[in-house]
């Protein structure tokens, strides 16, 4: 204790004698001021360098671009075609009772030219030289993103063409083709209702029913029970063909499986529901005789523009082109409006 007290005095400290004393009720204040934080109190690592980071990334979804599932698409021209033209033909002429000395009448062929213009549109992407180094640091590779991005936008809007054409232009899609039949009335139900959501199972089969004996009037019995058909619907009504009749052992799809022997295809488009008009559906023969119906015609899917550099960030453009959707078979088509 003295050889202390001694030390401390050696360093400029006039300690008492006895330690006991050293912290009295007059400095006690001033000493505990030695031992108070400065800072903020706070845990000794940052939490968010605990944190894991899932490299999965969730892609948020949107509606299902159910375009060409209906039909396949096929290339026209090229990039710099204006527009293309399709022509049909049909066989003309008479006959008349055979005479060796009579030749008045011919056979013949009528052509016709419809002429569908070329759509193009685009989309642009950029990135800088920063920007992408510190989505690095958190392991996103954002031009490969940014690329993703853009081929996602263009192919959202190749289906919007695909099934409604472009505004003024010569291009027409799926549902709104000028040339498609006159759409089908639904019957009244029971109930007083024409929608799905107020009839019945055998009410809603009718309805189906009536969509293709339209076809086969259209079409004069080409499409028939070896045709492959499709239905559309918008997913609202899809639970529909799930009613069952009141002994709960038959529901509006199987009856119509057991119908068309498996051949009709059921799709989900959900363009089809329309909050003025109502709910529409549709049956398409996919093919006539062996020829497809229509075909979604572009002449670019996906073009990849160069990679611009500037002075710390790059550019690129991503284009594509539509002819819309090509009917060379509208009566292959019959739809009802306000299911």
């Amino acid at each position: 204790m003295i050889n202390t007290v001694e030390r401390l005095k050696a360093l400029g400290i006039n300690a008492p004698a006895d330690f006991r004393g050293f912290i009295t009720k007059d400095n006690r204040a001033q000493i505990a001021q030695d031992a108070a934080l400065v800072t903020t109190a706070n845990a000794l690592t940052p939490a968010y360098l605990g944190a894991y980071i899932d490299r999965e990334a969730v892609e948020i979804l949107t509606a299902p671009r159910n375009a060409r599932a209906v039909f396949g698409e096929v290339k026209k021209g090229d990039w710099e075609t204006p527009f293309a033209q399709f022509h049909s033909v049909e066989f003309t002429g008479t006959t008349t009772p055979y005479s060796d000395f009579t030749e008045n009448t011919r056979a013949g062929v009528n052509y016709n030219w419809p002429t569908r213009k070329q759509y193009r549109f685009q989309t642009t992407i950029d990135y800088g030289d920063l920007e992408a180094a510190v989505s690095g640091i958190a392991g996103v590779n954002l031009v490969s993103d940014k690329q993703q991005s853009a081929a996602h936008i263009i192919d959202v809007d190749a289906n919007k063409f695909a099934l409604f054409g472009v505004a003024g232009y010569e291009i027409y899609g799926m549902l709104n083709d000028p040339n498609l039949p006159a759409a089908e009335t639904p019957s009244t139900g029971a109930g007083g209702g024409l929608t799905w959501a107020s009839k019945d199972m055998t009410e809603i089969y009718n309805d189906v029913l009536a969509l293709y004996a339209a076809l086969q009037t259209q079409s004069k019995g080409l499409v028939n029970m070896d045709s492959r058909i499709v239905l559309l619907l918008p997913d609202g009504l899809m639970p529909q063909l799930g009613k069952t009749n009141a002994y709960g052992n038959k529901t509006v799809k199987g009856l119509l499986d057991e119908y068309f022997g498996g051949r009709l295809e059921y799709i989900t488009m959900p363009e089809l529901a329309n909050a003025t008009t109502g709910n529409a559906i549709m049956m398409i023969a996919r093919e006539v005789m062996g020829k497809p119906t229509a075909e979604l015609a572009f002449s670019e899917k996906l073009r990849m523009g160069r990679v611009i550099p500037q002075l710390s960030s790059f550019k690129q453009k991503v284009s594509s082109s539509t002819y819309g959707t090509i009917y060379y078979r509208p009566y292959a088509v019959s739809s009802m409006v306000g299911v």
